[in-house]
Formats: C-alpha cells, sequence, structure tokens
C-alpha cells in the first residue's frame, strides 16, 4: 500500500506538469486551430462588403459607357464598349502630363516630410520632458485640423495682398516680394506653396511616430558607439537607423500612398477650382469623372491610379509581413 500510495502523487504530479495541447482547445465546437480564421470572419465580411462591391461596380463602369445623362434619363443606352474607355484615357497626352506632375510631387513632399521628420524627432530626443509634452501637445493639434482648413490657412499665408509669407519676405529685404501672387506661377504655387502645405500635416504624424521609433533604440548602443569614437552623424546612421529602419519604411511607403492622392489641399488653396497646372492625379479624376459626369472615365483613371500606386502597395505589405516575421 505504501508503494502504491507513494507512486500516486508522482504520477499526479507528471500529469500536472504535462502543458495542455493546443490542438484539444475547442471555442464553441470548433478545434483550436481553426478558432482564428473564424474570428476573423465577420471582418472579412465586413471588408468585402464595404470594398467589394465598389471595386466590382468600379470595373464594371471601367468597360461602359455611362454619364450623368445616360444614367439619369435614359439608362437603357448603357452599353458595354469594352476598352475604349481605358484608349481614350490612356492616348490623352493630358493624363500623363498629370501623372508626371503627380509624381514629382508626391516624390518631393514624401523626402521633404521624412527627412524634417526625422530631424525634428532627433531634436525631440534632446530637449526637457517639459518641453517635449508642450511640442507634442502642439503637433497633435496640427494633426487634428482637417486638409480643408490647413489649405484656406496657408491661402491666407501666401495671399498676394495682406499676405503675412510677402510682408515676412519685404523685411528681409525682398522690396519686390510685397503683393507678390504666389499662385499665378503653377509651378510656383504647387512645388512650393502646396508641398509646404502637405508636408505641414504630414510632420506631425512622422515627428511623433519617429521620436517612438527612437525611444527603442538601447542607449548602451548609442555610448558605445561614441566610446568607439563614432560622431553624431555615424551613431545615427549606424545605431538608431537600423533599430528605427521597420517604422521608417512603413512610414514612407504611408506618405507615398496618401500624399500620391492628395485633394483636399489644392481644392481649397485654389478655391475649388484649380488650375490645370495645379491638377494631379485626384484633382484631374475628380474634375473629369465627377465634375463632368463621366463616370466612366472617372472609373478608368481610377484603375489606372491603382495599378500606379501597386507597387508602392506591394512594397508596403511586402515590408510589413517581413516585419511580423522578425516579431
Amino acid at each position: 500500500m505504501s508503494v502504491i500510495d507513494s507512486d500516486r502523487p508522482k504520477a499526479s504530479a507528471g500529469r500536472q506538469g504535462t502543458p495542455p495541447n493546443p490542438s484539444r482547445r475547442r471555442f464553441g465546437g470548433i478545434s483550436g486551430n481553426y478558432i482564428p480564421f473564424v474570428l476573423i470572419i465577420p471582418a472579412a465580411a465586413v471588408m468585402l462588403g464595404v470594398l467589394g462591391y465598389p471595386l466590382v461596380r468600379l470595373f464594371q463602369l471601367a468597360f461602359q459607357n455611362v454619364n450623368d445623362y445616360l444614367h439619369l434619363s435614359a439608362p437603357a443606352l448603357d452599353k458595354y464598349i469594352g476598352l475604349d474607355g481605358f484608349t481614350k484615357v490612356l492616348s490623352d497626352p493630358v493624363f500623363w502630363q498629370v501623372v508626371r506632375r503627380s509624381i514629382l510631387l508626391t516624390v518631393e513632399v514624401v523626402v521633404l516630410s521624412v527627412v524634417l521628420g526625422l530631424g525634428f524627432a532627433v531634436l525631440l530626443n534632446r530637449v526637457s520632458n517639459w518641453a517635449k509634452v508642450t511640442v507634442v501637445t502642439v503637433l497633435m493639434f496640427v494633426w487634428a485640423i482637417p486638409a480643408i482648413v490647413t489649405g484656406t490657412v496657408f491661402r491666407w499665408l501666401f495671399a498676394g495682398t495682406g499676405g503675412v509669407v510677402d510682408y515676412i519676405c519685404y523685411l528681409l529685404g525682398g522690396k519686390g516680394m510685397l503683393n507678390h501672387d504666389w499662385f499665378a506661377n503653377p509651378t510656383q504655387g504647387l512645388y512650393l506653396v502646396v508641398a509646404a502645405a502637405i508636408v505641414w500635416g504630414a510632420l506631425p504624424f512622422l515627428v511623433i511616430g519617429f521620436n517612438a521609433a527612437m525611444t527603442q533604440v538601447p542607449k548602451e548602443l548609442v555610448e558605445a558607439s561614441k566610446i568607439d569614437g563614432a560622431g553624431p552623424w555615424q551613431s545615427f546612421r549606424h545605431v538608431v537607423l537600423p533599430v528605427i529602419r521597420p517604422f521608417l519604411i512603413l512610414a514612407t511607403s504611408l506618405s507615398f500612398i496618401w500624399d500620391f492622392q492628395v485633394f483636399a489641399q489644392i481644392w481649397s488653396l485654389r478655391q475649388n477650382s484649380p488650375e490645370p497646372g495645379y491638377q494631379t492625379i485626384g484633382i484631374y479624376l475628380y474634375v473629369r469623372g465627377i465634375g463632368s459626369s463621366h463616370y466612366s472615365q472617372s472609373a478608368v483613371i481610377s484603375i489606372a491610379m491603382i495599378v500606379l500606386m501597386l507597387a508602392v502597395l506591394v512594397f508596403y505589405i511586402r515590408q510589413v509581413v517581413k516585419i511580423g516575421e522578425q516579431d
């Protein structure tokens, strides 16, 4: 009896120490291996309902000849025209001018936003806590301002009559800058004023994000690089950048996607009627599609816009997957 009794606790202890088999876990009669797929079904269904039908309808319109008159007055005249809509849009030289203008503006604002965001984030890590809290609070207020309001404010700042920027340039010695029209030349208005408005709206997200990423850099590595004789730039390049690289890639990709389809700032700066020289692909899509009621052409332009952004989207998704695998 003593031998049997002494063996029982050991067997019980062995059973208690055995980890549970994950495959035996069940949720509502479903085995554990399939629980994640079941839980994601509602979200997937909502995404398909919200995004699936518009995409299907978009591709359907691209192969049809639909405008406001046909859709409202004579819907029976709506017909499929095959690739004629694509041929008409892609053979239009204005479309390719808009694409080129959109790419140039996007590259400019993304580079400026990322570089300035990194610079301000580095400075934010070197100030006292109360100064950091103050700056972050101000950035949050800037981030909360709608893009339409930002465009209106920048239109006042760069106004040809009574503009603040003109007056500052005049005080700094630019005698010919008083009452200067910043929007007369679309190149100056788009790549300077519009770019400034876009960068202003993008900085809060980038500065706060880069600052948060830099807090993950081990201080021991930075101090060790200084002991080894590395300067501030070498320390930032070889120690800080590798650590914040995942967020840097994701932030740059998201910035490109957001800035490529910019609309509100340009629309507000040009008072709801952008000239041809200010038309990026988002403005061009609205003017040709919604403004002129050519829904089929707008669908073709939208598909072309998706294809142009596909490379960036694929790059972004691959980076997200890689970061997830590393974690």
